[in-house]
């Protein structure tokens, strides 16, 4: 685990792209912040666990979790991966009865189920430095409340 760095979920914002704008999470490390762009329904899903919304019925992934519950399961962590043409990769890491599962899954997913477990994402180190961005080189974003 060397290879890999902790880092926090800064917010959801909004980007104006070429087909408009686009909802994107940025996760931070230091003075450097991987952006990375997801659907409406994932940002307001990681958007809803930042801000301490709660909804009146669950959201799926509050069921996955839930679920998970059921089957005395627990999320340990989630690793964003890889990078391969500009699209992430994540792993959601499970463990059940002292043994571990890795789950393919996409990053918004895996961000928002981390949000609402309470557990670390991670991100391989080789990821940060192919798309990390200086925080202070990020513009044109808006915080989405």
């Amino acid at each position: 685990m060397d290879d890999l760095v902790t880092v926090n979920v800064k917010g959801v914002y909004m980007v104006n792209t070429l087909v408009g704008p686009t909802p994107l999470v940025l996760l931070c490390d230091g003075d450097k912040a991987l952006p990375i762009y997801v659907g409406i329904a994932e940002a307001t899903a990681i958007g809803s666990v930042l801000n301490h919304e709660i909804t009146p019925r669950p959201m799926t992934h509050d069921l996955v979790i839930s679920l998970l519950e059921c089957l005395n399961a627990q999320i340990k962590w989630v690793l964003i991966d890889s990078l391969d043409d500009g699209i992430y990769y994540a792993r959601l890491i499970i463990q059940k009865d002292g043994v571990q599962r890795e789950l393919d899954a996409r990053p918004s997913d895996c961000i928002a189920l981390a949000l609402r477990a309470n557990v670390a994402v991670l991100v391989r180190k080789s990821v940060i430095t192919k798309a990390a961005l200086d925080k202070n080189d990020i513009e044109d974003i808006t915080y989405l409340d």
